[in-house]
């Protein structure tokens, strides 16, 4: 469950001092869940999702969200460090480590991105066909439908889900 702090900050600025009332949501030690699935048709129906479930922090400032968290890889030692920012309108994820990445999803928009793994760095395009932030009791929960472009060919047609409580 979200909790509310109240903060107060005094700022001085062109020789006035002014109170600012600051609404800041901090939870942490979240529970974070990731669900992804990728198809290379609309059609495709054998789809295994790929899960990722582990703990982060989340805090919200002004309307937009900030959740972070690790994720490990099979054949990594160290983990990717991920960073999403969020609100109602997008998505911006940010990703540092050996695999890397930086995508940005806004419905109705093909936004420019990249990829980057210890194999090489791939320029994607990314169509977002759906975005969906949903508040509940317990957390938070995202949906994301895209499309990923590589050299104007199709690649991939994805979902993702995150929720996080």
């Amino acid at each position: 469950r979200l909790s509310s702090q109240r903060l107060l900050r005094w700022q001085k600025r062109d020789n006035f001092i002014k109170l600012h009332r600051l609404e800041v949501y901090m939870v942490k030690n979240v529970t974070v869940t990731v669900v992804g699935e990728q198809r290379t048709s609309r059609e495709e129906n054998n789809v295994e999702p790929i899960e990722l479930v582990t703990r982060g922090s989340l805090h919200e400032k002004d309307g937009v969200f900030y959740l972070k968290y690790d994720e490990y890889y099979e054949d990594l030692e160290k983990p990717a460090r991920n960073l999403l920012k969020f609100d109602k309108l997008g998505l911006d994820l940010t990703k540092k480590g050996e695999v890397s990445a930086a995508m940005s999803f806004r419905p109705g928009e093909t936004r420019e991105a990249f990829y980057s793994t210890p194999v090489g760095m791939m320029n994607i395009s990314i169509l977002t066909e759906g975005y969906q932030l949903v508040e509940t009791e317990k957390g938070l929960g995202l949906v994301v439908v895209y499309v990923m472009d590589y050299g104007n060919e199709c690649v991939s047609f994805n979902v993702l889900r995150i929720t996080v409580e």
